[in-house]
């Protein structure tokens, strides 16, 4: 048995725990096979979503019972997911939960009726639930163990996943190829990948096995992380749904330009993620999080107070900057804020932060029928306020500044 290398010391990020001075360069692409996995897999659902709706024959209202079912299966797995990967390890549970979100996405097409296709729906939010936890606690393992800010390009691959499979769903509807093959054939690319490569992700520290999976409450910190999570992600799906409808409603833009808003805003994220790793190296997390919520601030401000497309699609581009690394920010500040580790942190901060994803858009919906969509996206402006100020100051209790 060799020795092994001596530990050293981090210096790029001191915030991070120092690790053995190795190669992990193979345990960091296998993490990025599985977010750009579970990017792919959600924006395969995501992108069939009017295709299953035509199928039944659902009306709106009728489609919201699937969609609640993976929402509340999202939400159940959660919270067991961040107990099992303080019993097994994060790499565990990302391989069991890819490979069943794999095997159950081709059943959302095959669902015979309209009620086996809720069960379904429930079923794969239930595992990709799974995936989403332990794929963000194993992107805080690798970036522990490289010792530097990586977690945002994690979370580019996610977004990229999402345009990807958009692409290709938008393709085969094109050519009148069926969401079986779709299905089928992503599932089994995803496979593929699953295979090639679980043997590289990484145990997880030592920490994770000390402690059981009982129930623990969470920390105050990490009870105000979560709700900064909230807030992000309720900004994030709230520019995501209502960006195209301000555009056309709002500002003027035309029927054929203003799906282009959300193209904007897509694009907008994922370049702020593929750049956020470098910037919070030379920033660090606490001084990006205080600037992008102004910048959130600033660009909101351009939506709602000059009401002309192209200052539209500009604010978006803004605010799309500013909130890209929000979530990676949080989410490695939650990895490190629960006594049992990043497993039940990272639970409890995603569970919540996906309320806000999925309460956002309908409030601003509801916001809005009452006192105008300019108006109702204040909400949004005032949450990065409170970011860009009390934000900081829980981040600083986790990270260095």
């Amino acid at each position: 048995m060799s020795l092994a290398p001596a530990p050293v010391l981090g210096k790029e990020n001191p915030g991070i725990p120092a690790q053995t001075a190795v190669d992990h360069g193979p345990a960091r692409l296998a993490a990025s096979t599985f977010f750009l996995l579970d990017g792919v897999a959600f924006g395969t659902w995501a992108a069939l979503i009017p295709t299953f709706k035509q199928h039944f024959g659902v009306t709106d209202a009728e489609l919201s019972q699937p969609l609640l079912g993976m929402v509340a299966g999202s939400v159940i797995s959660m919270p067991l997911a961040g107990h099992l990967i303080a019993l097994f390890g994060s790499q565990r549970v990302a391989v069991v939960g890819a490979v069943a979100v794999c095997f159950v996405l081709p059943l959302l097409a095959l669902a015979p009726s309209f009620g086996a296709f809720i069960a379904v729906a429930s079923l794969f939010g239930a595992f990709k639930g799974a995936l989403d936890v332990s794929v963000n606690v194993q992107a805080i393992t690798v970036e522990n163990a490289v010792r530097r800010s990586i977690n945002a390009s994690f979370q580019a691959l996610w977004s990229l996943g999402g345009l990807i499979a958009a692409f290709l769903a938008s393709l085969c509807i094109k050519h009148g190829i069926s969401s079986i093959v779709l299905t089928t054939s992503v599932a089994t690319a995803l496979l593929l990948c699953v295979a090639l490569g679980s043997r590289r992700l990484m145990p997880d520290p030592a920490l994770e096995r000390k402690h059981s999976a009982r129930f623990q409450w969470p920390n105050p910190t990490l009870r105000w992380l979560g709700v900064l999570a909230f807030m992000a992600l309720f900004a994030e799906g709230v520019m995501m749904d209502w960006g195209a409808v301000y555009a056309r409603g709002v500002a003027g833009a035309s029927e054929s330009l203003a799906p282009l808003a959300y193209a904007v805003f897509c694009f907008s994220m994922a370049s702020g993620r593929l750049i956020g790793d470098w910037v919070i190296r030379k920033m660090t997390s606490i001084r990006v999080l205080r600037l992008t919520g102004l910048l959130m601030m600033a660009g909101l401000s351009i939506i709602i107070f000059i009401p002309f497309w192209p200052a539209t699609f500009a604010g978006l581009f803004v605010a799309g900057l500013a909130i890209s690394n929000w979530v990676p920010i949080l989410f490695v500040a939650a990895g490190r804020a629960h006594e049992s580790g990043a497993g039940p942190g990272m639970a409890t901060v995603t569970t919540i932060g996906y309320f806000g994803f999925l309460a956002g858009p309908p409030l601003i919906g509801v916001l809005s029928a009452a006192a105008g969509l300019p108006r109702a996206l204040m909400v949004v402006l005032i949450f990065g306020a409170i970011i860009s100020t009390f934000g900081v100051t829980v981040l600083r209790r986790q990270l260095p500044t």
